[in-house]
């Protein structure tokens, strides 16, 4: 047992040296070409959602991305979370970084490394931000108060792309990023306009209300969006056939600072299967940014009739609609974001006199697919 353990010892430093001996050998052409790659790489990523634990390639948290980066773009085996990486790397000043270094964030009270990106140059970097105004991996400079606030350090992994003559002259004024640029680490405060949740050392976000950061506003948390569906079924009472059931809008607000995000909403629908206007009013909770639920009031235009015939049916105020609401990712369009959206509902319906439709009645009348594109935006756009 002993014996063994002393090989892995010996294995570890052993690959410690070789990967130390690599970097030092590392010519500075050959450093600047492997920082072009991983800038190239990076921003190939730029759109893909954010998703705790992933490492691409449809979606990535923000250590996964540095993972996946530096692996494909360089060939270097980066470990699998923000505190991991902050130990393998070399701190240096603030003035020396160059595209391809590593700029660490401190983004919890209690003063840990918690978030990562890849700088790009001109005070830009990329990073995997898993909440705020934009998610997803974006583009975010370092002078918008939030990163200046929460600046812990730059790392280091590749060699300097910059001969040593090249150094000089830049450490002489010629600098590619000057420190009233990058903030300085030691006046870093944990205060700023966003909200963006830590990876842990396992490689996932929390989503704990201690490893957020809160920026004070109320409003910082609220999105607003807005759907427009052209509804559908294939199947009415009384025969299968793909059936147009008319168009609805759909506007929701819900506070996203919470696990289970709360909402509430309001649906305008001409149901042309039934053929009368509702306006159901509901309560809504999103399980993550694809998946949502829905339940309600209906309040009902006009006489309805079942489909497909012209029997008089009931509207039910309530119980009203129950609903799911499945999304894609967001397409993003500065802080707008776009996905296209599927919702299965169910609208109570009753006979004329009050009672209970039969089965085969209730669900051609009342189950309606929506398909359709939602149009998100935070309300601090308005403020």
């Amino acid at each position: 047992m002993i014996k063994s353990k002393k090989t892995l010892a010996l294995i570890a430093i052993s690959l410690i040296y070789v990967w130390h001996c690599a970097a030092k050998t590392m010519t500075a052409e050959q450093a600047q070409e492997a920082r072009k790659k991983i800038s190239a790489q990076a921003k190939q990523c730029i759109g893909c959602p954010y998703q705790s634990g992933a490492i691409g390639p449809d979606a990535y948290d923000c250590s996964g991305l540095i993972f996946t980066v530096f692996r494909e773009a360089a060939g270097v085996q980066m470990p699998r979370s923000v505190k991991a990486i902050y130990s393998r790397s070399k701190i240096i000043k603030t003035e020396e970084a160059e595209p391809g270094d590593l700029i660490f964030f401190k983004t919890t009270g209690d003063g840990s490394i918690t978030h990562i990106g890849i700088y790009i140059g001109k005070n830009q970097f990329i990073h995997a931000a898993s909440d705020g105004n934009n998610t997803g991996v974006i583009v975010s400079s370092l002078k918008e108060k939030y990163y200046k606030n929460t600046f812990a350090a730059v790392g280091r992994v590749i060699p300097s792309g910059r001969a040593q003559k090249e150094e000089v002259k830049d450490s002489a004024g010629d600098k590619v990023v000057s420190e009233e640029d990058i903030p300085d680490a030691e006046g870093a405060a944990n205060n700023g306009d966003a909200v963006y949740v830590a990876d842990t050392d396992s490689g996932d976000a929390s989503n704990s209300e201690s490893g957020e950061k809160k920026n004070g506003k109320w409003y910082s948390k609220i999105v607003f969006d807005a759907a427009l569906f052209c509804d559908w079924n294939f199947f009415d009472p009384y025969r299968f056939m793909l059936n147009w059931r008319g168009i609805s809008l759909e506007t929701n607000a819900c506070y996203a600072g919470w696990k289970l995000k709360p909402g509430i909403g309001t649906i305008f629908r001409y149901n042309h299967g039934t053929r009368n206007f509702q306006i159901p009013i509901v309560l809504s909770l999103a399980f993550c940014d694809y998946v949502k639920v829905y339940a309600g009031p209906v309040i009902n235009f006009g006489n309805p009739t079942l489909p497909g015939s012209d029997e008089e049916i009931r509207g039910s105020v309530f119980p009203g609609i129950f609903g799911f609401s499945f999304q894609t990712p967001k397409l993003k369009a500065g802080k707008v974001g776009i996905s296209f959206t599927q919702d299965i509902s169910y609208t109570v319906y009753n006979d004329t006199d009050g009672a209970a439709l039969a089965f085969y009645k209730s669900a051609g009348s009342g189950i309606v697919f929506s398909t359709g594109v939602r149009v998100t935006l935070p309300l601090e756009s308005f403020l």
